[in-house]
């Protein structure tokens, strides 16, 4: 490999880097400051209360709900799948560093992605 080659090599690959440490010190930035939201069942109080719910409604409204929560879990291993499907299609085109840095970078998102949902399910203050 010519020296030129590397220098264009070693530019590019310093540019991927600094994209993608942008790309993830942005969304943890912004993650960190998001708002935390109530746990589902201080959500259901809340609702009810905000909308002065009777018995009956609470109960025909948590049915309502719980067989959405059913289908959103189902959207989400669909999601899950396409995900894992798309990630496997970009692994084949990459050669053994950048998968290498690849899976750094799929490290770094899944630890966001986990930390996002901790601070989703804390009490709101």
């Amino acid at each position: 490999m010519s020296p030129k080659t590397k220098t264009a090599l070693l530019i590019l690959l310093c540019f991927a880097l600094g994209a993608v440490a942008g790309f993830v010190g942005d969304r943890y930035y912004f993650a960190s400051r998001a708002p935390h939201r109530p746990d589902p069942a201080q959500m259901r109080k809340e609702f009810a209360q905000r909308l002065h719910l009777d018995t009956l409604q609470l109960s025909r409204v948590d049915s309502l709900m719980d067989s959405h929560r059913k289908k959103m879990d189902d959207i989400r291993k669909m999601f899950s799948s396409e995900r894992d499907t798309l990630r496997a299609g970009i692994r084949r085109m990459l050669d053994p560093a950048q998968n290498r840095i690849y899976d750094e970078y799929i490290k770094q998102i899944e630890a966001r992605d986990a930390k996002r949902r901790e601070n989703e399910h804390q009490p709101s203050k």
